[in-house]
């Protein structure tokens, strides 16, 4: 893919939930912490400021995990979906190749429907870096770190994308 983008690329945001509390009784219910809050928020006003300027997503997909929803929570004060879903096809040992056609669906319908408005995914390692190496041309390996958040510039026509940057936050 060149420097250059074109009418069937679209923006998806790839992140990692906030810091949590410890494990407690489950994996499922660990909450965020005050530092894990300050990190999303953190990581969505770099994205508004820098990719986003008009604050709107097309879909925000989020794995059903307390931290993550409270992750998404963190980053609507911020950027506004004009669809929001609960996917648990996104939790840590999540189906990434699934995914990968899954966002293609969404990826055409924001092209059609919101003006190409990027997506977010509010996920946990390590799907979010097999994620990020399954739709991008040269696989990174990337590790996130807790709050960071990856842009990528999506083609559709290719259905393959390049890593703009990985803002690793606080």
């Amino acid at each position: 893919m060149s420097g250059q983008s074109s009418k069937d690329d679209i923006l998806i945001f790839i992140m990692r939930h906030g810091e949590a509390e410890g494990l407690l009784t489950d994996d499922k219910s660990r909450r965020l912490t005050a530092v894990g809050n300050a990190e999303v928020g953190a990581s969505s006003h770099w994205l508004a400021e820098s990719y986003c300027l008009d604050n709107q997503i097309a879909t925000a997909l989020v794995s059903p995990y307390t931290r993550t929803r409270q992750s998404y929570q963190q980053v609507a004060s911020t950027l506004h979906a004009s669809q929001f879903e609960i996917c648990a096809d996104i939790t840590p040992d999540g189906n990434v190749k699934l995914v990968h056609d899954y966002v293609d669906v969404l990826a055409r319908q924001s092209i059609k429907n919101n003006a190409g408005q990027p997506l977010l995914l509010v996920s946990h390692m390590p799907f979010v870096s097999f994620f990020l190496d399954e739709i991008c041309d040269v696989p990174k390996m990337s590790l996130f770190a807790t709050g960071s958040v990856a842009v990528v510039r999506y083609s559709l026509s290719r259905s393959k994308g390049v890593l703009l940057k990985h803002y690793q936050g606080l």
